[in-house]
This record gives C-alpha cells, sequence and structure tokens, in this order.
C-alpha cells in the first residue's frame, strides 16, 4: 500500500491509525493507475478535461467500463458518456458513445437474463444547476452493440443504484427536482423491474421522505436483509435497515456526516463501503443551542478537502467505522466495484491528480479530474 506523505502532522497521524486499521482487516491494495488517459482509450473517445461519474461491471468474461467527459464537473451540454470494454484491463475497446447535447450523468450497469443494461439520467445545461429530465436506458447482449437510449419513466429522477436479486432488478432513485431550494420534496424509494426497461415502487409511500434525502446506495445481505446509506444533501446521513420480508420500510439512525457517492459491497459476511470523506468533518457542526443552515453547510462543505476512503458497516448498531483513506484529493470519488474473486476487488473511482498538492474540493471540480483503478485485497 502506497501513499504520498504530506508535511502535515495530522495527515501523519491519520496516516498511522488508519493504516493500522487495514492492517488489523488485513486489507491492502495495489498502486493506482490511471485510466483515463488519451492513450488508453480506443478510438473515438476523446477525452475532456473533467473525467468523472462512472460505473464497472464484468459481463462475458470481460470488463465494461462507463463514464461522463465534460468541460468541468458541473452541467454541460458537451457532456458525453462513453462505454469501453477490456478482457485484461491492459487494451481497451470501443463500445459506445452517448452524446445527447445536454448533461449526462450516474451511468449505471445492471445485468438481467444475459443482457447488460446501462442507466443514467439527461440532465439540463445550466451550469451550476442541477436538473435532472429523464432516466434513460441502453442494453447490449455482448456483440458491441447497444439500443438507442430508452426513456424508462422516471422523468425528474436520479437513478443510484441497481441489485440483481432472483432475476428482478431492484432500482433506487430519488426525485431530483428543486433538490436546491426550498420547493425540493423528497422521494427517494426503491422500485423493481422483470425486464429492465419498466419498473415500478415497492411500495405506495418512499422508503425516505425526509427533506434533501438523495443517494440512496442500498445492498442485500447473505440472509437477504437489505442495508442502506441515504446523503442528506447539507446536513448528513441515514444508515439504513430494512427486514427481508419488509423491504418497503426503511429504519435508519441520522448522523451529521455526510457519505457522498455511496457504494457498498460485501465481502463474506461483511459489508463495506466507500465514498467521499469530508476532511474537515461532518458537514453539519452544529449543536442543539446553534443550528446552522443548510446553505452555511453547503459553501463550507465545498471549500474543504475531500479524499475517497473505504468503511466498515455495523450491521446490528447501523454505525459506519472508516477503514482507510484511497489516494484522492479535490474532486473525487463516485466509486465502482468488481468482484474479481473471493478476496480480490477491482476498484474504480476518479479525482484530481493524486500526485500533486491537495486541493480544496471545489477548485477540484473546476479543473481536471482522471479515472483510476486498484485491486483491492481483502482477507
Amino acid at each position: 500500500m502506497k501513499f504520498k506523505a504530506l508535511p502535515c502532522p495530522l495527515f501523519l497521524f491519520a496516516f498511522i491509525v488508519f493504516t493500522i486499521n487495514a492492517a488489523a482487516q488485513n486489507i491492502t491494495f495495489d498502486p493506482w493507475q490511471n485510466l483515463s488517459e488519451q492513450k488508453n482509450m480506443p478510438a473515438p473517445v476523446k477525452l475532456q478535461h473533467s473525467n468523472n461519474n462512472l460505473d464497472l461491471i464484468k459481463f462475458h468474461d470481460k470488463y465494461y467500463a462507463a463514464f461522463r467527459t465534460a468541460p468541468n464537473h458541473f452541467a454541460s451540454a458537451k457532456a458525453k458518456l462513453y462505454v469501453i470494454s477490456s478482457k485484461d484491463l491492459k487494451k481497451w475497446d470501443y463500445e459506445y458513445t452517448i452524446s445527447l447535447k445536454s448533461d449526462l450523468r450516474e451511468p449505471r450497469f445492471a445485468l438481467l437474463k444475459d443482457s447488460l443494461f446501462l442507466y443514467f439520467f439527461r440532465g439540463g445545461t445550466r451550469t451550476f444547476k442541477f436538473e435532472p429530465k429523464e432516466v434513460l436506458v441502453t442494453s447490449t447482449s455482448g456483440n458491441m452493440q447497444w439500443t438507442p437510449p430508452a426513456n424508462i419513466g422516471l422523468d425528474g429522477f436520479v437513478p443510484w443504484r441497481l441489485r440483481n436479486k432472483k432475476d428482478t432488478l431492484f432500482l433506487s432513485a430519488y426525485y431530483g427536482k428543486e433538490l436546491y431550494n426550498e420547493k425540493h420534496q423528497s422521494d427517494l424509494r426503491l422500485l423493481k423491474s422483470a425486464d429492465g426497461r419498466h419498473y415500478t415502487p415497492i411500495s405506495k409511500a418512499p422508503q425516505i421522505d425526509i427533506k434533501t434525502a438523495e443517494e440512496g446506495e442500498f445492498i442485500f445481505d447473505a440472509k437477504n436483509n437489505l442495508f442502506a446509506t441515504v446523503r442528506l444533501e447539507g446536513s448528513g446521513s441515514l444508515i439504513c435497515r430494512a427486514d427481508k420480508d419488509s423491504l418497503y420500510k426503511w429504519k435508519f439512525k441520522r448522523y451529521k456526516y455526510k457519505y457522498d457517492s455511496a457504494l457498498l459491497f460485501a465481502h463474506k459476511d461483511d459489508i463495506y463501503l466507500i465514498s467521499r470523506r469530508n476532511m474537515d468533518g461532518p458537514i453539519d457542526k452544529s449543536s442543539d443551542k446553534k443550528k446552522s443552515s443548510r446553505r452555511h453547510n453547503l459553501v463550507r462543505y465545498s471549500l474543504t478537502k475531500k479524499r475517497t476512503a473505504l468503511f466498515k458497516l455495523d450491521k446490528e448498531n447501523l454505525e459506519v467505522t472508516q477503514v482507510i483513506d484511497f489516494p484522492s484529493t479535490g474532486d473525487c470519488s463516485y466509486p465502482a466495484v468488481q468482484q474479481i474473486n473471493d478476496h480480490d476487488f477491482l476498484v474504480m473511482n476518479y479525482s484530481s491528480n493524486i500526485h500533486k498538492k491537495e486541493k480544496i474540493w471545489l477548485r477540484g471540480q473546476l479543473g481536471r479530474t482522471y479515472i483510476y483503478w486498484t485491486v483491492l485485497h481483502m482477507q
């Protein structure tokens, strides 16, 4: 495991603590590789300044990666989604380009009945606006031919995670229109589909309706119980659980720490979380006597440093414990994981340059970002 030491006593202390924690759990990773260099890309992929939102999956003995490339982190009509594939993670083949003259985000793969599906949402073009318009899906049988993107009837929603359970796809999605103003009405729910193109909610009521609830990441454990994290933009997060016989009923604990770009994965009977970590601590630092506003929290959050980190979920107490930071800085995270074998996991995420000086989040969002990958070893 390699880190670039920084001349900061606090960082060194954190480095020692996290390294000991990871060593105690027998977790290591290989040196991180930069996928988003033009020399690695097949024609006609043309990388732009910002390479971020991504996903990864293995299908028919090939790895598939999808990612967004755009002038910067924010909405742009120049945004494109590319799909590439590889058998060995060295030579990548071109699969598909999605370009709709609007912003494109949240690419999500899913496997169902020998088909590979890719979901994403089409957004707006106003730079600093979050405007989800429609959720689209395309699919392939693995022959390098992809169907035209089709609307799945979730206009205004944002897809977050898909899981296949007994040939049924479960999709978590949240209503994203007006997310950053007082008009927003939270509606985070779990939906299901038998064909990958038509989804119905698992219940009439949303699973979470707390204000600004979004990014509902979820996973099923070996007993088919559901565990989830929910981001509360501007105030923190929820750690959730639902019993297998009542998946519609999410019980939760609330925290002032925010887990952006959350991804859950399982190793044996344990569940781990990879997400963006705010190095300034909780997003909401208010006490009961003095409450800070959501706007104040978001501004401060944008001006602090971030890392991509690995956490472990305590299923009994609905808590997470940090295991280690990954090399990352500035604008980072949106991880993807593909299990290779019982102990090894292919991990991708994006970050500002991990070999240069650390940046605050906002500066990273306006600058160049790259897609990195490693193999995570867990004993």
